[in-house]
């Protein structure tokens, strides 16, 4: 999205430091967006919606070498600010950061999917339940502090939520991700204590080679209640940019619940094509045994969505 309007701007404090910032920049960014989102359970429901999102993006550098930033997304509409964080870089370091609400992007969030895609993953769209993450158990990020740092080819990142909801106990994550074996190749390895609910890991591979990317992650959602399901997941897909413009994707995904009969599995092939301002993506995605039932209908979503930056 191209910024709309950009404001300079000079703030007299930060709530994470006393140190003044010596100069900072606000800036806000939207487009006119039309989607299309037709299911085969759904065929009495409008498929076409317009999107309705703003975003505000700020920030400085500090005079003690450190730099701010804020993120807000206004969307919904209901004039709330539902997406928010606030981060300070402390240069070598690392960054340090905060979610108000939905905007994490540390610790659990950093290896959520690794599975590369032109335009969605295979599992949106069909239901409302994303199974088979590593965050499939929760994960509140309202209120959640994030540490990320790099050192070589190594990434650290933690996520941590000391209050994530009534009578809960706290949720933590980490997240370590190492590309020194070769070029393109990523090796990733994650875990998330979702409190007294559940506890999580994932493993994975990623590699490009030139124009092709492709990534295989395995996950495990454990609960500690004897009656819940737990969850084995395996991911896996391949995305091409065909040019500099247009981009293609396949996936799969399979996930078993214990004590089920089945299954379920997530499939699903995308396009995305950019020309100029304009931004198109879409495809097709299908549902089948949702939640390990073989008496659960196959649900399939065609998926289209239009953007025009200004």
């Amino acid at each position: 999205m191209n910024n709309l309007k950009k404001v300079g701007l000079t703030a007299l404090a930060t709530t994470l430091v006393t140190s003044a910032s010596v100069a900072g920049e606000m800036s806000v960014s939207g487009s006119a967006v039309l989607s299309y989102t037709g299911l085969s359970t759904a065929s009495d429901t409008n498929p076409w919606a317009q999107g309705n999102s703003i975003k505000f993006n700020g920030g400085g550098d500090l005079d003690n070498g450190m730099t701010v930033s804020v993120y807000y997304e206004l969307d919904q509409g209901n004039n709330v600010f539902d997406d928010y964080n606030l981060k300070l870089g402390m240069g070598d370091m690392g960054t340090l950061s905060f979610s108000g609400n939905s905007s994490s992007g540390s610790g659990v969030d950093k290896l959520k999917d690794i599975v590369p895609n032109a335009y969605t993953p295979v599992y949106e769209a069909t239901d409302a339940t994303d199974s088979g993450l590593i965050d499939a158990s929760g994960n509140n990020q309202a209120g959640q502090w994030g540490y990320d740092y790099t050192l070589d080819n190594i990434t650290l990142s933690a996520s941590y939520n000391p209050k994530p909801g009534s009578h809960k106990e706290a949720e933590t994550g980490y997240a370590i991700q190492y590309s020194g074996l070769m070029d393109g190749l990523t090796l990733s390895a994650g875990y998330f204590d979702d409190g007294d609910e559940a506890e999580n890991d994932t493993l994975g591979v990623a590699y490009t080679m030139g124009s092709v990317s492709a990534a295989y992650q395995v996950t495990k959602v454990d609960y500690t209640a004897t009656g819940t399901n737990d969850q084995d997941a395996t991911h896996f897909g391949i995305s091409i940019a065909v040019n500099e413009d247009l981009s293609v994707s396949a996936g799969r995904q399979e996930v078993e619940f214990d004590g089920t009969s089945a299954d379920e599995v997530n499939s699903g092939i995308m396009a995305s094509y950019t020309m100029g301002s304009i931004s198109m993506g879409g495809g097709f995605n299908k549902l089948e045994n949702a939640n390990g039932s073989n008496t659960a209908g196959d649900v399939e979503a065609s998926i289209f969505n239009i953007s025009f930056a200004f």
